[in-house]
């Protein structure tokens, strides 16, 4: 990935605070609309609930696609929105380590309306690493990039 299309990811991250996450269930994929934040590696940052489908899916099969689009600014009929798959791996963020001040920092940051589930000792947070990325906006401005 050069710098401009890690730019061009940052800012389309930077700008949306809700991404859907799909995660590989032993039966059916489930997908969430959920708040996440970024970090400047591109890792994604979720929070769920130790108990929730979507943990579970991502404990058993840590792979997973994430969406992120900008249709509620963009012009759907023309097709003027930016979006981006992000297929990455996803790993469970140690509670009371170093890592996790770390990224509930960045979470909220971004997000600080999310700041009351902190307070809860099922909360669970997931970084997803991207391994591949599809991006495009509108239909001249596309690439592709395997990390």
């Amino acid at each position: 990935m050069n710098a401009e299309q890690k730019r061009k990811i940052l800012e389309l991250l930077g700008q949306e605070h809700v991404a859907v996450l799909i995660t590989q269930g032993d039966r059916w994929p489930t997908g969430t609309l959920q708040a996440f934040a970024e970090t400047e590696e591109l890792d994604l940052l979720f929070i769920m609930r130790y108990g929730v489908e979507k943990y579970q899916n991502l404990v058993k099969h840590p792979r997973a696609t994430v969406l992120v689009d900008t249709r509620d600014v963009g012009n759907v009929p023309t097709f003027e929105i930016t979006r981006a798959s992000i297929q990455g791996e996803a790993a469970e963020v140690p509670r009371e380590s170093a890592d996790w001040e770390r990224y509930k920092a960045i979470f909220l940051k971004k997000n600080s309306f999310e700041a009351p589930f902190f307070g809860s000792d099922t909360l669970r947070m997931m970084r997803i690493t991207p391994r591949r990325i599809s991006y495009a906006a509108g239909l001249k401005d596309t690439f592709w990039v395997e990390l």
